[in-house]
C-alpha cells in the first residue's frame, strides 16, 4: 500500500510539473497549393499466435499533421500477407473517404488523387486492378 501511494504522488508531481508542456503540431501551409490528405497502412499477418488474427494499423495525415490513426486486430482470419495488407488498405480507405466527405462539407479544396501508401505489391495490385478471379474473391 505504501508503494502505491508513493507512485501516485510521483504521477501527481509529474502532472503538475509538466502542465504547460505539450505537443505542438504545425501544418505545412503553402498558399499556392491545394490542401493535402495522405495515409499509410500496414498489417502484421497472423500476429496473434493464439487466434492467428492479423493486426491492422494506419495513420491519416492532413497537411502533414496526423489527424487519425488506429491499430487493432482484424475482424477475420486472413490467409496470406497480401490479404492482410489488402484488408488494412480497405480500412484506411474507409477512413479517408469519411474525412474527405467532412472536408468537402466544409468546402475545403483537396489535392487529388489522395495517396494511400501500402507496402505490399500484391495488395497494391489488387487495389489498382478491377479484375477478379475465384482466387481473389473480390
Amino acid at each position: 500500500m505504501e508503494w502505491h501511494m508513493k507512485e501516485l504522488c510521483r504521477v501527481i508531481k509529474y502532472a503538475l510539473d509538466t502542465q504547460n508542456i505539450g505537443l505542438k503540431l504545425k501544418p505545412e501551409d503553402d498558399d499556392n497549393k491545394l490542401w493535402e490528405l495522405k495515409s499509410y497502412s500496414d498489417a502484421d499477418f497472423a500476429g496473434d499466435k493464439e487466434t492467428h488474427i492479423s493486426v491492422t494499423g494506419y495513420v491519416v495525415y492532413f497537411m502533414n499533421v496526423p489527424v487519425c490513426w488506429h491499430s487493432r486486430g482484424q475482424k477475420s482470419v486472413t490467409l496470406s500477407t497480401t490479404e492482410a495488407e489488402y484488408v488494412a488498405c480497405s480500412e484506411v480507405v474507409k477512413e479517408v473517404l469519411f474525412i474527405l466527405q467532412l472536408l468537402r462539407d466544409q468546402q475545403v479544396k483537396l489535392q487529388l488523387p489522395i495517396h494511400v501508401h501500402v507496402d505490399n505489391i500484391g495488395a497494391i495490385f489488387l487495389a489498382e486492378n478491377q479484375n477478379s478471379s475465384d482466387r481473389t474473391n473480390t
